[in-house]
């Protein structure tokens, strides 16, 4: 297992490609590689929010290999 490649991709910046409102999850696609993630979910605090498509978002993911990820935020 390659640790250092699991390091370098938990936290992401991607651009929204697709909202799902009713899960309040999203899609974002990640610039340095061209990938789309799978369907993310959105962490709230709070007030409910959703980001909008071309948002830039902050992306973390779990260390393990095909590890959920969840949007933390738009940035």
């Amino acid at each position: 297992m390659d640790h250092e490649k699991i390091l370098r991709n938990l936290v992401r910046i991607g651009t929204v490609t697709a909202v799902d409102q009713k899960k309040r999850r999203a899609r974002a696609k990640f610039q340095d590689s061209g990938i789309t993630s799978h369907w993310l979910y959105i962490v709230q605090a709070g007030a409910a929010w959703l980001p909008k498509g071309n948002d830039t978002v902050l992306v973390i993911y779990l260390p393990v290999f095909n590890g959920d990820g969840f949007i933390l935020g738009v940035i």
